[in-house]
């Protein structure tokens, strides 16, 4: 069992690195298998493991910007090509992306899908932070990529299967930004039993 502070500490300070500055290096195969062992200890009811990782780089990077345009050019006809190619550059900024993608048992009896998506949310957050804590920078990206069926089927996800983002990784320029997120201040809330109050 993990005991450090330090730990708390960076998961309280923790915040995304602008995919604009991530540069190279990235995580090599070895570091890469290593950061795919973190998902594996996510809160998973069932031991589904509802999840899985496609790595995307080199030449693959320039392949997801095609792909990005022409599911841009399908949802917007009349885009012109600095849009266009603005759409193409997305996949370009950081060395590597990893799409992160869940893996949906339909109607199982015991594990909702609610659940399956949770996990494979808590799955792909432990590999940003696993990410982070060896040092690379890394954002969680969604947007309408995320969502537009043209890159589903060319990224060979099934009917069962969601894109839950793009996880850009790389080494965190030293020109990053380093913003003051707003933190909330922790409040706790007890539920005594009593009926709640309107």
């Amino acid at each position: 069992m993990i005991h450090d502070p330090r730990l708390l500490d960076a998961l309280i300070a923790r915040q995304s690195t602008p995919a604009a500055y991530l540069c190279a290096p990235a995580p090599d195969d070895e570091t890469l298998k290593r950061l795919l062992q973190a998902p594996e200890s996510a809160p998973d009811h069932g031991s589904l493991h509802p999840w899985r990782f496609l790595v995307i780089r080199g030449k693959g990077l320039d392949a997801l910007g095609n792909l990005f345009v022409e599911a841009y050019r399908q949802r917007v006809p009349d885009a012109s090509e600095a849009m266009l190619e603005r759409e193409r550059e997305r996949a370009l900024r950081a060395p590597l992306i990893v799409a992160a993608i869940a893996r949906i048992v339909p109607d199982h009896a015991k594990v909702p899908e609610v659940e399956q998506l949770l996990a494979a949310g808590a799955a792909t957050h432990q590999l940003v932070l696993a990410t982070e804590a060896l040092g690379f920078g890394v954002i969680w990206l969604t947007g309408d990529r995320a969502y537009d069926p043209v890159i589903h089927a060319r990224l060979g996800l099934t009917d069962d299967e969601r894109l839950l983002g793009l996880i850009n990784i790389g080494t965190r320029a030293e020109s990053a930004p380093t913003k003051e997120r707003e933190r909330r201040p922790a409040t706790l809330t007890v539920w005594d039993g009593s009926d709640p109050v309107e």
